[in-house]
């Protein structure tokens, strides 16, 4: 499900107040309910639709409702997408339904739920978030006209610099079927860019509609399809090449598409991968990165041509001088390997016995014409 986050407009909102449960309280705690919406101005919808998108963006990810967890939240939510109930008598009893949720010693803090609308659609936005305190300064002129400072405590500020939006979720009617609802979710609180359990399982219903080793694999797959179809220079295919490995091995645990595509290709080739990615099921937003299913991928680099040579290198040797690659600006392109050559022998697996173990170590395979160099059009 894809969406411009930057499309989010904030019709209304509400705000409860959501306790801290702990094992001394001899009586339940409660929800401290907000009985009307809150009055918002201009600049305060702008402010709020610009931090919710901000954090939506860059820590979001897909999830979708899971009838074995048996969370009441989905149905609420339906029934307020459809129109069967109003955003104060909804947001009542998804406040209650996070208290339930939360377990002991959660931190509290304001639970704001909003009508919003994204692309269009109407949408439900819920927002765990803390409430600041601070002071503000105005500069003055006293009845004296000497110049100062009205210096003022306030106990109940929102969205400062400091203040921290814990966890967010929204789920739109257009992500919303007879028999399946999609949406996002995102929890600051946590490392590694994780949801919660309880939040994402006990309070939502959800599990991650991506399987983040799923999505890595897909990633790259893309991502080298999309260079040897649509990229015919051999030098911009190898830098292309080698940018999706260095992305994919980095310690960064997420990666971020939208990121990759601004900052390692070129202006006239950005917007034919977004579109490869979005045709290969790639989400544009920022996803988990898991790299077990790909790591075999990442350690060595293969070239082939269409006459049948085709080299297998460690990456660290396209670095220096051993390797050139060389494009003959007529469909072809010239590879010069420069070394020792260490071993020369038959290529191939045999039927009845595997490779030996110092043939798969090998750091480089070549297979090269009489010449010492592949000087061939590349294969696709």
């Amino acid at each position: 499900m894809r969406t411009d986050f930057g499309n989010l407009i904030v019709d209304e909102a509400i705000v409860h107040s959501i306790p801290r449960k702990t094992k001394t309280d001899l009586v339940p705690v409660k929800v401290q309910f907000s009985e009307a919406v809150c009055s918002l101005n201009g600049a305060v919808r702008s402010e709020l639709e610009l931090k919710f998108s901000d954090v939506l963006v860059n820590l979001g990810r897909e999830v979708v409702v899971d009838a074995e967890l048996k969370s009441p939240l989905p149905e609420q939510i339906r029934a307020f997408l459809v129109g069967e109930q109003g955003l104060v008598e909804a947001s009542k009893e998804i406040a209650e339904l996070l208290l339930a949720s939360q377990p002991i010693n959660s931190s509290d803090g304001l639970l704001l739920v909003a009508s919003v609308r994204l692309d269009g659609a109407k949408s439900l936005l819920m927002v765990k978030l803390e409430q600041e305190s601070g002071m503000q300064a105005t500069e003055i002129v006293t009845d004296d006209g000497l110049r100062t400072f009205d210096v003022r405590y306030f106990a109940n500020l929102l969205f400062t610099e400091a203040s921290r939006v814990y966890k967010i979720a929204l789920f739109s009617a257009s992500g919303m079927s007879e028999d399946v609802m999609e949406g996002w979710a995102a929890d600051k609180q946590m490392t590694g860019k994780t949801l919660a359990k309880f939040f994402r399982e006990k309070f939502l219903g959800c599990r991650l509609k991506n399987e983040p080793r799923q999505l890595t694999l897909r990633f790259h797959d893309a991502a080298v399809n999309w260079i040897n179809s649509r990229i015919s220079d051999a030098d911009t295919r190898i830098s292309y090449l080698m940018a999706v490995l260095v992305e994919l091995q980095s310690p960064t645990p997420v990666l971020d598409p939208d990121a990759f595509i601004r900052t390692r290709l070129q202006q006239p080739h950005r917007e034919s991968f977004a579109e490869y990615l979005r045709d290969n099921d790639v989400p544009e937003q920022t996803f988990d990165k898991d790299t077990e299913l790909v790591e075999p991928k990442l350690r060595k680099m293969r070239m082939a041509f269409d006459n049948g040579a085709f080299l297998i290198t460690p990456l660290d040797a396209l670095h220096g001088d051993s390797i050139k690659v060389v494009d003959l600006n007529d469909g072809r392109t010239r590879l010069t390997v420069t070394g020792v050559m260490t071993e020369t022998r038959s290529f191939g697996q045999g039927r009845g016995k595997a490779r030996s173990r110092s043939a798969q170590q090998d750091d480089t395979t070549a297979v090269l014409d009489p010449d010492g160099h592949a000087d061939a059009v590349d294969r696709p």
